[in-house]
């Protein structure tokens, strides 16, 4: 493992920021080509978020199992302020996972994270967008009975 992915894992941000300022290169993937953004991000740790990305974290980078963004992992794992922050850096909202076409609306209506969900309606994610299974946000949302995020996804489809 890395020292930056373990400063990371340690949710330690002055020691992040330590290693940053001492050159660690923020996008180096640790030995299970996991990135630090990634890792952070699912996280939650929030300030180690905002200094990666400071420090030119790429918001592209993907977890090696599903190829999924920090986004999606922030979706998931239901860490609003990580999935805020990431959007404030232009990750891509509507990226699909290559396995499941899953966006990180997707994702957080899998794991039924209102508070994530909420925060990509608020940025515009897209909900036309079909997983591999043809299913839209809010066709997802239904099939995981979740009335909740229907009841969102309705209201910002206009329905």
């Amino acid at each position: 493992m890395t020292a930056l992915m373990n400063a990371v894992n340690k949710n330690n941000p002055a020691l992040v920021q330590q290693l940053i300022q001492d050159g660690a290169d923020v996008n180096e993937l640790d030995a299970s080509q996991d990135a630090p953004l990634v890792m952070a991000a699912y996280k939650g740790y929030t300030a180690i978020v905002k200094l990666l990305l400071e420090a030119g974290a790429d918001v592209r980078a993907v977890d090696p199992g599903m190829k999924a963004t920090a986004l999606h992992a922030a979706a998931y794992a239901g860490r609003a302020e990580a999935a805020k922050l990431l959007i404030d850096y232009h990750i891509d909202i509507n990226k699909q996972g290559p396995y499941n076409g899953y966006t990180a609306l997707h994702d957080a209506i899998w794991q039924n994270n209102i508070e994530v969900v909420n925060v990509l309606l608020a940025a515009n994610a897209d909900l036309h967008l079909r997983s591999n299974e043809g299913k839209t946000p809010l066709e997802f949302a239904r099939a995981k009975n979740r009335k909740e995020i229907i009841a969102l996804l309705e209201a910002k489809a206009g329905k």
